[in-house]
């Protein structure tokens, strides 16, 4: 399989994010290509003119929350080529939980379990935020030939997803399409839209959030 794996970072020297380089970069020299994007902190005011594609009434939504989906934007815009099998988003405080051969062995587990059954986003991270299950099971949720994955129709959290080729197109059109939103959401949101209520979650996560004072909110979390 042809992998790009997008590593979305902005404060390299921050503890967190030299923790994710540290446990994400050796990927590449295991067959998959490792891209760093950095990108500047956002600090303006654009995310005012327009609202977030969930926004109804009163929202937490502000710069952070704009700034990192038009990160996620960047990375599917110049690194979703038509001549990979998937294209991996990981977070700046992505770690992994797992050697990075079993890693590996799950990545493409995972692409094949979504285009077995026509999907476009899967994650490696938690099914839970704060102990609640957020990724419920839709369906029959048990694959005898990918017992590790299952069918969801939410998934919270994306410090750790797959597109696979499949959705190249869906994506690049829904960005056009779309206003912007917190990754995660935005994922969701796209996907119910355009009447595809599918997504694939693994069982036991490979990846979390290292801890530390978000991006997003400035609010320090503790690991997902």
């Amino acid at each position: 399989m042809k992998i790009k794996l997008v590593h979305i970072l902005t404060e390299i020297e921050e503890e967190r994010e030299k923790k994710s380089i540290e446990s994400l970069s050796p990927l590449g020299y295991m067959g998959l290509e490792y891209i760093q994007q950095i990108n500047q902190r956002y600090t303006g005011d654009a995310w005012k003119e327009k609202k977030a594609i969930s926004q109804s009434g009163y929202t937490n939504h502000g710069p952070g929350h704009y700034g990192a989906f038009h990160s996620f934007k960047k990375a599917i815009m110049e690194n979703f080529s038509d001549d990979i099998d998937a294209l991996v988003l990981c977070e700046c405080d992505c770690v992994l939980l797992c050697d990075h051969q079993d890693f590996m062995n799950k990545l493409k587990e995972s692409v094949e379990f979504s285009n077995l059954h026509n999907l476009y986003y899967t994650s490696l991270g938690s099914r839970y935020v704060n102990n609640y299950l957020q990724s419920p099971p839709i369906g029959n949720d048990s694959d005898p030939d990918y017992p590790d994955f299952y069918l969801t129709n939410k998934i919270i959290l994306a410090h750790c997803v797959i597109l696979p080729a499949a959705s190249r197109d869906f994506y690049l059109e829904c960005l056009e399409k779309y206003s912007w939103d917190s990754p995660d959401i935005w994922f969701n949101e796209v996907q119910w839209r355009e009447g595809i209520n599918k997504m694939g979650i693994i069982r036991d996560r490979l990846a979390r959030q290292y801890e530390g004072v978000s991006l997003i909110d400035n609010v320090w979390k503790e690991s997902q």
